[in-house]
């Protein structure tokens, strides 16, 4: 009779650590959109202390692929990030599945930007290199 409830406590402290274990420990998301003529998709890291990090594929429309490493940082639903060339983008996670937001080139034009949103994606390594690889 005591076997059960001290293996019911024992399940209960242990399976918190178990669980724990599974969890990434960065959250990874993919973004895809358009613009302009251009189509993205973006590969993106998510530190529990907020760092983002991540690397966009621009594809224009004669099938060239520029591609950009990202660095930035999230509080909440709201996201800033930067490539090395001076672009920003700063936005916002709106839903489960959307994030809009602005890009500031380093020449001033400025370009809103909406895209599809996908959680818990496996990305490559590369998707989400690190900034040092711009």
């Amino acid at each position: 009779m005591l076997i059960i409830p001290v293996f019911a406590l024992l399940l209960g402290i242990l399976a918190p650590t178990a669980a724990g274990a599974q969890n990434p420990v960065e959250a990874t998301e993919l973004w895809t959109g358009s613009l302009y003529t251009s189509t993205y998709r973006a590969g993106l890291c998510f530190s529990p202390q907020g760092a983002v990090r991540g690397v966009l594929h621009l594809r224009l429309k004669n099938g060239k692929v520029d591609v950009y490493h990202i660095a930035g940082v999230i509080h909440g639903n709201e996201i800033e990030a930067s490539h090395s060339s001076g672009h920003k983008f700063t936005g916002e996670l709106v839903a489960p599945d959307r994030v809009e937001g602005v890009i500031a080139l380093k020449n001033g034009m400025k370009i809103e930007l909406s895209g599809r949103r996908e959680r818990g994606v496996l990305l490559a390594p590369e998707d989400c290199a690190p900034p040092g690889g711009q």
